[in-house]
């Protein structure tokens, strides 16, 4: 049996963020500095009702492991303002 931080496939990703330029480049650094590949990314106006902007990615085949090492790191950043949602794509 493999463990889950081998297993590859793609995932959904969803950040909660400050509305701040070079929100998405930090994160898109982390990710890449983990061998976490972006396939696609949605970034929705701000909404003042709302605590923070949400930016949605969804990668490419990606290691679980390295996924998760990025995301701690991501996740530690003062842009952030929760917790990030990481669900995998079963295919």
């Amino acid at each position: 049996l493999m463990p889950i931080t081998e297993t590859v496939t793609r995932y959904y990703l969803r950040f909660t963020t400050i509305d701040k330029p070079g929100v998405l480049a930090k994160i898109s650094g982390i990710l890449g500095d983990h061998h976490v590949s972006i396939a696609s990314v949605y970034q929705s106006e701000p909404i003042r009702s709302r605590r923070g902007v949400p930016i949605l990615i969804v990668t490419h085949h990606a290691k679980e492991g390295n996924l998760i090492n990025a995301i701690k790191k991501i996740d530690r950043l003062s842009v952030i303002k929760a917790k990030t949602i990481m669900i995998r794509i079963e295919e």
